[in-house]
This record gives C-alpha cells, sequence and structure tokens, in this order.
C-alpha cells in the first residue's frame, strides 16, 4: 500500500456513503466475489524504502532473477489446498520494477542515474533508458496457473510510476501514457485471464482533472475504467482512496470497495455499499497479517510474526463472508512463491472455517520452535542460538551449527511431519532421516541466490499410527539453521464394539 493511515472523512462523504440492507443489486461483474468470500495479496516488489521483505533489490540481473525464479505451479496447487479463491497481485511499486513485461513502460522509462545512485540499473539494449521489465510476465503466468485451479487473479497497481532510482515519485499530472497506454496495453495482452484492478493511492490524482463541484465527473477514474475494461469488459475495479470504502464520493467506476484497515475488518451489515451516486457495490475488506513495521504498517512484511490467531482471523472472516462481505488478508511469500510455515498454517485454517476447502493438510500442524524441549540437539555440534533476528523465522529465533554431522530429532506421534528453515547462499546440505531410514538429501542453498525463511525442506503427511523420530543432520555448506518443525497427531479410529 501507497498511504497506511487514514484521513478524516468528509462529512458529506460519510453522508453519501451507506450500508444497504436492501435485496441484491450487485452489478453481475462483482458478484463472484461475494461467492468467492476471501483472497489473499502479496506484495511481491524489489525494495526500497516502503516494504521490508526480504527482497530487497536494488539490481535489474536480482529483480529478473527472481521473477523468473517464481514456481507459478506449485503456488498454484498450495492455493488450490488452502482454500482462497482469488490472489491481488502487484505489478510495481516504489522501486519502479515490475513484474510484467511491457513495451510501453520501456518506452517511456527515465534513463539510469549516476552508478553512486543505481549501480544495479540496467539500460535497456540500443537504448539510453533504464530497463524497469523483467523478461517473464509472471502477472500473466501466475494468472493462468491459478485459473486452471479455478482461483481468479486481480492486478495491484500504484498511484505513482515508483521512484525508479531518482528518489522521486511521478505525480500529478499522470501522463497519458501510464492511464491509458501502459493500462490497456496490459489489459488487452491479459483479456479476462486477469478478473479485476486494485488502484492505490489515486487520491493523489491530479485534482484539475477532477472537476466534481461543477460537473459531477471524474475523468482519472473514467479513463481507467475504459483502459481496463478494453482487455476485460467484466473486470471489477476499486480506486482507493485511503478510507475504508472507496473512491471519493463521486467515483462512477468502482464496483468493490477498497476497505483498507490497519486491523481485521470489521463485520457489515450487509455486503453492499451505497455510493454517493446511489450505485451498489460490493463491500470488502482488506487488512494485513503480519505485525506492523513502525512507519509503514504491516503491508508484504515478510521479517515479522504474525499479528492475530489462527482462530481470530479465520472467525472475522467467516463472520464477514455470513453478512455477505468479502475479506483480501495480505499475506508475506518467498521470493519463489513458497510459504512461510505459520502463513500456511494460518490460512488454511481460514479456509477450514470458512468452508472453502476440506484439505487439512497444514491446517492441524502443530509448530514447534527451535528452542522447544521435545527438539534435541547433538553435543558435537557447537549449537549457537540466535534470538530476536527479526528476519522472518519462526518467533524470530533459530539455532544454528557450522558442524557437519550434527544433527537435532525430534520424537512426535503423529501422521504428518514437516521441518522448515531459513535457505540462504551460505547454507548446504541437510540429511533427513525418518524412523532410522533415510529420506535423503535436501538443499538450504537456493541455486539462484534466494533468501527463503520459514521454507519447507521436507515434509511427509501419511505416516502410520504411532511413535516416530525426526533426524536431521548438517552435511555440507558453511550453515546448517534450525528454524521450526510441525507435527500433527494422528486421527483416533474408534470401533464399534459388538454387543
Amino acid at each position: 500500500m501507497i498511504r497506511k493511515f487514514y484521513t478524516v472523512i468528509p462529512s458529506f462523504a460519510l453522508a453519501a456513503v451507506s450500508i444497504s440492507a436492501a435485496a441484491s443489486q450487485l452489478p453481475n461483474e462483482v458478484k463472484w466475489m461475494q461467492d468467492a468470500k476471501w483472497g489473499i495479496s502479496h506484495h511481491y516488489l524489489a525494495g526500497g524504502t516502503m516494504d521490508n521483505a526480504w527482497y530487497q533489490i536494488t539490481d535489474y540481473n536480482e529483480w529478473n532473477n527472481y521473477v523468473n525464479g517464481f514456481d507459478v505451479n506449485n503456488y498454484a496447487d498450495k492455493a488450490a489446498k488452502l482454500g482462497y479463491r482469488y490472489v491481488i497481485f502487484t505489478i510495481t511499486q516504489n522501486r519502479g520494477y515490475l513484474s510484467t513485461t511491457s513495451d510501453i513502460y520501456d518506452l517511456h522509462s527515465p534513463a539510469c542515474p549516476s552508478k553512486q545512485i543505481a549501480p544495479g540499473c540496467i539500460t535497456q539494449v540500443n537504448s539510453n533508458q533504464a530497463d524497469y521489465t523483467p523478461t517473464r510476465d509472471l502477472v500473466l503466468d501466475l494468472a493462468l496457473a491459478l485459473k486452471a485451479k479455478g482461483i481468479k487473479l486481480i492486478a495491484y497497481l500504484p498511484s505513482h510510476l515508483g521512484d525508479r532510482w531518482t528518489g522521486k515519485k511521478v505525480k500529478a499530472p499522470y501522463p497519458d501514457w501510464f492511464i491509458n497506454g501502459f493500462v490497456s496495453e496490459r489489459a488487452q495482452t491479459w483479456g479476462d485471464n486477469i478478473a479485476g484492478w486494485w488502484f492505490d493511492g489515486w487520491y493523489q490524482a491530479d485534482e484539475s482533472q477532477q472537476d466534481l463541484a461543477a460537473n459531477n465527473a471524474y475523468p482519472v477514474a473514467d479513463q481507467l475504467a475504459k483502459s481496463v475494461r478494453s482487455g476485460n469488459p467484466n473486470a471489477v475495479i476499486t480506486i482507493s482512496d485511503g478510507f475504508e470504502y472507496s473512491f471519493i464520493p463521486n467515483d462512477p467506476q468502482s464496483n468493490y470497495t477498497q476497505g483498507e484497515h490497519n486491523e481485521l475488518p470489521p463485520i457489515p451489515k450487509s455486503g453492499e455499499v451505497t455510493t454517493a451516486l446511489g450505485t451498489k457495490v460490493q463491500w470488502h475488506g482488506f487488512t494485513y497479517t503480519s505485525q506492523e513495521d513502525p512507519l509503514f504498517g504491516g503491508w508484504g512484511q515478510v521479517k515479522r510474526s504474525l499479528k492475530y490467531s489462527n482462530n481470530e482471523v479465520a472467525n472475522r472472516v467467516k463472520d464477514i463472508a455470513r453478512a455477505g462481505g468479502v475479506t483480501t488478508l495480505d499475506v508475506a511469500i518467498n521470493p519463489n512463491g513458497s510459504w512461510l510455515v505459520d502463513r500456511l498454517v494460518q490460512i488454511q485454517t481460514v479456509g477450514n472455517t470458512v468452508g472453502t476447502t476440506s484439505d487439512t493438510t497444514y491446517s492441524g500442524l502443530e509448530l514447534v520452535n527451535d528452542n522447544d524441549p521435545r527438539i534435541k540437539y547433538s553435543e558435537n555440534g557447537n549449537w549457537v542460538r540466535s534470538e530476536q533476528t527479526n528476519t522472518g523465522e519462526y518467533q524470530q529465533d533459530l539455532h544454528m551449527t557450522t558442524v557437519n554431522g550434527a544433527s537435532f530429532s525430534y520424537d512426535f506421534s503423529g501422521s504428518s511431519i514437516v521441518f522448515a528453515t531459513s535457505k540462504d547462499i551460505n547454507h548446504g546440505d541437510v540429511e533427513v532421516i525418518l524412523d532410522g531410514k533415510s529420506q535423503g538429501i535436501f538443499s538450504l542453498f537456493d541455486g539462484n541466490n534466494y533468501r527463503q525463511v520459514q521454507s519447507i525442506v521436507f515434509e511427509k503427511h501419511d505416516l502410520a499410527a504411532g511413535a516416530h523420530t525426526l533426524t536431521v543432520k548438517k552435511v555440507l555448506g558453511d550453515v546448517m539453521p534450525v528454524d521450526v518443525v510441525l507435527s500433527k497427531k494422528a486421527k483416533k479410529i474408534y470401533k464399534a464394539k459388538s454387543l
């Protein structure tokens, strides 16, 4: 998000916007959202001062590497199990790097600044302009992988062009090439593979184009809607004003509210909102699941722990859905699209509670932290414990060893076991042993040099009932970190007694 803290809503706006309890009058194109009940948002960004994701990138090659390394099929498989029905995914924000290709964006890019300011900036071939677009259209690839699972994708686009190495946001007036050219290009390329758009921060749009008093018109919203619907005439749209509902009262184009909250959204009286123009739009609440950064909230926050308990989030989403509302939960993921395991457990708990998935692979898992006495560390490991890491490890701590042959073991009784930990450039290979039998060698080093946290190294979910022992042994590399194991008790099977 661009703005996290709301200004006071003018009294005329409050009078004009109300929750409707009448029979459903929602536009047809937005009714799928009410049926979906809830979805997920990811701030997949290249870094900069306004996000604290691990991928703090100031280098084109590194960003391009990340975008190309995102495993969309693995992500879509997980999404289907977790139960959410749509994903809001960032096209860009802040630094200006995109998660999609674009000839128009390339054509209008500025030149690279000095190497002192932007050492990783790369100039386009046969041009003096900087390159901010990757070689892969990740947005489209992800949309297609999700579509195959019956899950929709909504594209997120901010109000400005990103500082693009200059440190200065490009503000009003918004160039025609951006509102019309770029948005139209992407919309027409993606077609109905993209279900909608979430436009952030358009409260900053050029006020000279918002002649509300004289004409009761809003050209910026009209231009955006025309561009978006040139590719998908049924696309859902919201234009954020930084308030709970939609754009300032005279937005004729939004058909769902932007819904941004810094806490769990309230339970609405109805799933419909009546705008100042008398139109009906879908009630939508939007919040983050991570603890807040002191300045910019918890949007896209990888480094901090979860803000709410699993049941708190799940029950609120369920109550909102019962009222006809829709909830989007912003959740941090690793650069390759893999999930942090504490988020994985929480999100499937939501899916089970709301009733959008019957899969319980992850929702019933107990997270056992590295300092839990049930985890036993070998004496030969010279183990060091790092506390208050604030880097995204479960409960912000982990154990580490540099000794090959060092190991830890965990005794449990259950049907599932998962080992998850950090992956980095100086992490090597480990051997996983289950009940005395080797399960193979697994790498904690990603060849693409990704920094991952709470990343699943090994999982098995079909164990026989009874006692088991997991052992993980360091084989190669500088460091073996131990973060968290997850296990699930086997369900008891009761036999009827003969009479």
